[in-house]
């Protein structure tokens, strides 16, 4: 049955669900139970999906003390709880966190503020629900060098928007490189595929394609499909969603490129045009790169924002230690070493987190495991980047 057909079809069931839970259904709860179940539900088919929303609906307000009157808001904060998808409306308060987004990721990336500041109006648009509800709510290229923040920004947009970097989903693409690993990708009639098993299980989430160039023609093709229509069919038949997902792909395809372009100080457009004509289209179809919402370019690291990462990766260490009760204090020229020390032109700011872990992680945590660091002590990284212990005052 179609939307009207369902409704309904429902309109002659929920009295036999009001008489048994002893609620009352408004019209407006039956319309978003059809409205909602045909557009985030697709392993099950109208009217029964809907029917059953309302029955999980029903049976929660019997066991509480809330309004025995079931209205479209209850049954669409049901299917958030069930989904993880945010479908109720944007309250005063996360409407302010919407707004300052980019603030926010900036508390976790340095820099890359065009690549900030498109992601986060994708996400403001798909909250207002103003996208088109037929294809993912947003699809990002980003090319850049190893270690400039391509996959921490989608990191930090899975802790901010999302709550928690569970919600990103990642597949190294070059382990899909030949064409017979699509079954591994989709599923075959025996197996369920990665990718389609992980989306379905989490549809509101970030799905990050690291390396994207390097899968096989084929494959690439099944996220043209993904970008056109929002739905791939995976191998045993079933039908998954994609329209909640943000797809991130990254690439450092024509990454000495951009290294070149920018220290001379070429336009980021310009870099970005002749990237797409000379050397994406070398690897991928014009058509597929034309699908992404943003081809987003990410600029080679200097080395003030590299004390900056550093400063924010020991301020994560600092946040660690105070839950254990140990203070730290880190003296700037000691940041200013790591950061030296951790920085190489070739790999960004990936050596800095190694960096930091042998020389101060590794350290730290000999200190507390041999007793030399007790609670309410203080760690202090010098300005020669050493581990030192004050202790603490006796009480």
């Amino acid at each position: 049955p179609n939307s009207n057909q369902s409704i309904v079809i429902l309109e002659s069931k929920v009295g036999y669900l009001e008489g048994l839970y002893k609620v009352y259904f408004t019209y407006s709860a039956l319309d978003e139970a059809v409205k909602l179940t045909s557009k985030y539900i697709h392993d099950r088919y109208l009217p029964k999906k809907a029917i059953e929303v309302l029955e999980a609906v029903a049976v929660k307000a019997s066991k509480t003390k809330q309004d025995k009157v079931i209205t479209r808001e209850q049954v669409a904060l049901h299917l958030s709880e069930v989904t993880g998808i945010p479908l109720t409306r944007v309250g005063a308060n996360e409407g302010r966190e919407l707004l300052t987004l980019e603030k926010k990721i900036h508390e976790h990336m340095i820099d890359q503020v065009e690549a900030v500041d498109m992601v986060a109006a994708s996400l403001r648009r798909a909250r207002a629900q103003l996208t088109e509800g037929k294809r993912p709510i947003a699809s990002f290229l980003f090319l850049g060098p190893t270690g400039v923040g391509k996959t921490e920004l989608a990191k930090s947009v899975a802790k901010v928007y999302f709550g928690d970097e569970k919600y990103m989903i990642r597949l190294d693409m070059s382990e899909y490189q030949t064409q017979d690993t699509i079954a591994k990708m989709i599923g075959d009639s025996g197996n369920k595929g990665y990718l389609t098993e992980a989306v379905r299980q989490a549809p509101f989430s970030i799905l990050l394609l690291d390396e994207f160039e390097k899968a096989h023609p084929e494959i690439l093709n099944l996220f043209l499909q993904v970008m056109d229509d929002g739905r791939l069919t995976d191998g045993q038949g079933h039908t998954i969603d994609f329209t909640n997902c943000i797809l991130i792909a990254t690439s450092n395809a024509g990454a000495i490129y951009i290294q070149d372009q920018v220290k001379k100080g070429a336009p980021i457009e310009q870099i970005k045009d002749v990237l797409i004509n000379e050397h994406l289209n070398k690897i991928m179809r014009p058509e597929l790169i034309n699908r992404f919402d943003g081809v987003i370019v990410f600029k080679p690291l200097s080395q003030e924002n590299v004390v900056e990462i550093a400063r924010l990766l020991l301020k994560k260490i600092e946040n660690n230690l105070k839950n254990k009760g140990i203070r730290m204090r880190v003296e700037e020229a000691g940041i200013a070493l790591i950061a030296e020390l951790g920085f190489d032109p070739k790999f960004g700011a990936r050596p800095l987190r190694r960096l930091l872990q042998d020389r101060i992680e590794n350290v730290v945590a000999n200190k507390i495991l041999s007793g030399e660091v007790r609670r309410r002590d203080t760690i202090v990284i010098t300005a020669e980047a050493q581990v030192e212990v004050e202790a603490a005052p006796k009480i």
